[in-house]
C-alpha cells in the first residue's frame, strides 16, 4: 500500500542516476547526509513562509529530491558492496531527523495548528519506531501502510503549491489532519502485519 508499493519501479527509474554515482564511487553516506541537509532546507522554507510565502516554492523540489536520495543511498551501497549495519542505523537516524526538520518547520508555518503538527510528528515517529522494532524482534523492517515517508513528502509538496496559490486558506491544517488519519491507519496496518509475521511458525 502507499507509494512503497511502486518502490521497485521507482528504483528502476533511478538507475540512470545511480550508475554514474557508482562509477564515481560516491559513498552512500554522502547521499544520506545530503537528504538530511535538503530536509533542513525544506523545514526552513516552511518556517520562512511566515515572512516570504514564495519560500514555499522550494518545498516540492526539496521533498522530491529527498525521496530520490533516500532510495539512491541504499541502491548505491548495495552496488558498491559497502552496505553495512552502521549504514542502516545512520540511515534510520537521518530519516527521522529529516521528518522532524520538515514537519517541525511546518509547525511554524503561518496559521498552522501547532498541537495538530505535534500530533503528526508523534505518530510519524511512532510508526517508524514500530517498523524498526519489528526487525529487532526477528521480523522484517516494516515500511508498508497508506502513509509512508514518500506519501508524506508527496502530499507536503502538493500542499505547499496549493497553499501558495490559495493564501489564507487552512491548506496545511487540512494536510496535517489527513496525514494524521493516515498515520493512525498505517500504525494499525504495521502492527497487524508485525503480529502475523512474528506469530507465524519459524
Amino acid at each position: 500500500m502507499g507509494i512503497y508499493g511502486v518502490k521497485p519501479q521507482f528504483q528502476r527509474a533511478l538507475r540512470a542516476v545511480e550508475r554514474p554515482l557508482v562509477r564515481r564511487h560516491v559513498h552512500p553516506d554522502v547521499l544520506t547526509f545530503s537528504a538530511l541537509g535538503l530536509s533542513l532546507v525544506g523545514g526552513l522554507a516552511l518556517y520562512g513562509s511566515r515572512w516570504t510565502p514564495w519560500a514555499l516554492l522550494a518545498v516540492p523540489a526539496v521533498a522530491l529530491l529527498r525521496i530520490a536520495l533516500n532510495a539512491l543511498d541504499g541502491m548505491v551501497a548495495r552496488d558498491l558492496g559497502v552496505a553495512r549495519p552502521w549504514g542502516e542505523v545512520l540511515n534510520e537516524v537521518c530519516d527521522r531527523l529529516s521528518d522532524v526538520a520538515f514537519f517541525g518547520g511546518l509547525a511554524q508555518a503561518p496559521e498552522v495548528s501547532t498541537p495538530l503538527a505535534v500530533a503528526v510528528l508523534v505518530f510519524m515517529l511512532l510508526n517508524s519506531f514500530l517498523g524498526v522494532v519489528s526487525k529487532a524482534a526477528g521480523g522484517p523492517r516494516q515500511y508498508g501502510g497508506v502513509m509512508g515517508k514518500a506519501d508524506r513528502m508527496l502530499l507536503l509538496a502538493l500542499a505547499s503549491v496549493v497553499a501558495l496559490a490559495l493564501p489564507g486558506r487552512p491548506v496545511f491544517n487540512g494536510l496535517l489532519a489527513f496525514v494524521l488519519v493516515g498515520l493512525l491507519v498505517t500504525l494499525c496496518q504495521r502492527m497487524r502485519k508485525t503480529y502475523v509475521v512474528l506469530q507465524s511458525p519459524q
